[in-house]
């Protein structure tokens, strides 16, 4: 899995690709974190190049979502990949954590 950040003012933007497996999930938990350490307002993560998305994964989206909600900040999931997609609508929390456009 790769991670790449772009950091705009208080925005930052993660562009996660491959897979997001149990290791994957904690690079991306290391990566949320220190957006959020970073005090980041919005925190997007990008998952259009990612070709799975495990349960630890989930996890961490939907932990930091909810931290970052309770704070009055932002997570959201940005285009997820017909995959993510997938595991986000059958779980049901696709509407809450995917930015709608």
């Amino acid at each position: 899995m790769q991670i790449q950040k772009i950091i705009t003012g208080d925005t930052h933007e993660l562009l996660v690709g491959g897979r997001v497996d149990g290791p994957g999930a904690n690079e991306l938990e290391i990566e949320v974190l220190a957006a959020i350490r970073a005090e980041a307002k919005s925190v997007y993560i990008n998952l259009s190049q990612a070709t799975f998305l495990c349960s630890a994964g989930l996890r961490v989206l939907l932990q930091y979502w909810r931290q970052m909600k309770n704070q009055q900040r932002l997570l959201l999931v940005t285009n997820p990949s017909p995959e993510v997609d997938e595991v986000l609508t059958l779980t049901g929390f696709r509407d809450q954590i995917v930015e709608k456009i």
